[in-house]
């Protein structure tokens, strides 16, 4: 890869910053921080395929059509939480599941590279402005 001014702001800006980001708000951050900056958001969209390659990003989680982002380095193997009242996302690490997956993986003969999961639901606060009817329903898909 191509040294350039352009790809050392944007990773800079990858890792001035923690958690999650999709290129229109990397974007965003870096036309803030660098106003005088002509870079463009094809120079962003040009630039990931190689930071992924690279191993210094990865794609956290797709939805709409939009991928989410996330950094590698500083970063361990997690899961996410994703409210889909307000959007928030709530990163989490559990020994348990992690055990569960190496195992489910070693059974299938099945090499990992990295792994996302995501659990869709409302966070506390969302369920809390349903009210009461809507935090004692059954979701189908609830265990």
């Amino acid at each position: 890869m191509r040294y350039t001014s352009e790809r050392e702001m944007i990773i800079q800006e990858i890792y001035s910053s923690d958690g999650h980001f999709n290129v229109d708000h990397l974007f965003l951050k870096i036309r803030k921080r660098n106003p005088l900056s002509k870079i463009a958001k094809t120079s962003i969209y040009r630039s990931i395929p190689y930071f992924l390659d690279a191993g210094i990003l990865r794609e956290s989680i797709a939805e709409a059509g939009q991928v989410i982002y996330e950094r590698t380095l500083g970063h361990f193997d997690h899961d996410h939480f994703r409210c889909v009242g307000c959007g928030k996302l709530v990163e989490f690490y559990s020994q348990e599941l992690e055990a569960a997956q190496k195992k489910i993986c070693q059974k299938e003969k099945f090499k990992v590279l990295w792994r996302t999961n995501v659990i869709n639901g409302y966070c506390p606060e969302c369920t809390e402005k349903e009210g009461p009817v809507f935090r004692n329903q059954k979701h189908e898909g609830n265990t």
